[in-house]
């Protein structure tokens, strides 16, 4: 860690929680992880008494954001029939996100839209899990 706190992602715990008491799958060799990116809409609200001639907006609704991280892919583990078997029920669960270092993980309410494993000739073999995320969850 420096001197002002920084410090690598290496050891960032990602977890899918499934059901209405969440029973928790740690989702191994996760690579660069990052936190959804759900950015407000901004709303248009110029009117014939907008100051200065000048356009003015708000901020809307918070929009739903594409997730995507790259994983290690293990044939038939329960990591691959989890995620396999949420691209079909389309269920909503719970993306959890553990930095280093913290102690309060970030949650966040969504679905899997797809895990896609690939096997290449040379390297190790990894799947690309996408999640549409709809709300952060406390």
């Amino acid at each position: 860690m420096s001197s002002v706190g920084v410090r690598i992602g290496h050891g960032t715990i990602v977890r899918i929680g499934r059901g209405s008491t969440p029973v928790w799958t740690t989702l191994s060799g996760c690579e660069d992880v990052t936190f959804p990116a759900q950015k407000r809409a901004d709303e248009d609200v110029t009117s014939m008494d907008s100051p200065n001639e000048t356009e003015e907006s708000i901020g809307g609704l918070k929009a739903a954001a594409d997730w995507k991280v790259t994983k290690h892919y293990v044939p038939d583990d329960a990591e691959d029939e989890l995620l396999t078997d949420l691209v079909e029920t389309r269920e909503k669960v719970i993306l959890e996100i553990t930095p280093p270092g913290s102690t309060i993980p970030r949650k966040w309410l969504g679905y899997v839209q797809g895990w896609t494993p690939t096997m290449p000739v040379k390297g190790a073999m990894k799947g690309d899990l996408e999640m549409r995320i709809m709300a952060a969850v406390s």
